[in-house]
Parts: structure tokens; C-alpha cells; sequence
């Protein structure tokens, strides 16, 4: 028996919905490096025109709201589980929007009948 296309998209849809990804982990936000400056006289790390600055350090930005961002400063014992937390919130997006495609297909599959 041959199914029809909106059985298969539900198969598909379910197929990928049993492989999402763990959300124990996630993250919003973006890491990123800085380099900071002490601005204390004599400090070679800091020199005018000289020195790149201290770091670089890690630092978690996330959305607050009212297009503001709040940074949170990360250690580096830390900063590879941080790394996974948003790398994973990423991964579940995209797994997220596949799965929204396969309902936008449905939809515009049930709408023919």
C-alpha cells in the first residue's frame, strides 16, 4: 500500500522529534573573547600603542530584554562547558526548524484535501 504524502511528512516528523537533542545543558547567549586593559602605569600588557591588554578572557553575552545584553564574565575552568551549553542551544534551533518545516508542510498538505 502506498502512503500518502501527509503520512510520510507525519513519519518523517515524528523520525526526527525522537532525536532531539538533550536540553539539560543549553545556553542563550554568544561567547566570546576580550582582551582588557588595567590602565596602571608601567603595565607592559597595557602600554599605549604597545600592549594587546590582558586576556583574553571569556565572556557570556545574553539577551536582557529592551535590547539590552547582560555579560557575564566566564573562567576558564568553566568556559568548555559554557561552549557546549550554546553550541547545544544552536543545535536545538536548527532541530526545531526542521521540525516547524516538516508542520509548514503538513499543513499545506491537509489544506489540498
Amino acid at each position: 500500500m502506498v502512503k500518502d504524502k501527509a503520512e510520510r511528512i507525519i513519519e518523517s516528523r515524528k523520525r526526527l522529534a525522537q532525536r532531539a537533542p538533550d536540553p539539560t545543558i543549553v545556553l542563550a547567549g554568544s561567547l566570546m573573547s576580550r582582551m582588557i586593559r588595567c590602565n596602571k602605569p608601567g603595565c607592559r600588557y597595557c602600554e599605549k600603542d604597545k600592549g594587546k591588554g590582558h586576556g583574553p578572557i571569556w565572556i557570556l553575552s545574553v539577551n536582557a530584554g529592551n535590547r539590552r545584553a547582560r555579560q557575564i564574565p566566564v573562567p576558564a575552568h568553566v568556559k568548555q562547558e559554557v561552549s557546549e551549553g550554546v553550541r547545544r542551544y544552536a543545535e536545538i534551533q536548527k532541530w526545531l526548524k526542521q521540525i516547524s518545516s516538516l508542520s509548514l508542510d503538513l499543513l499545506e498538505e491537509r489544506k489540498k484535501r
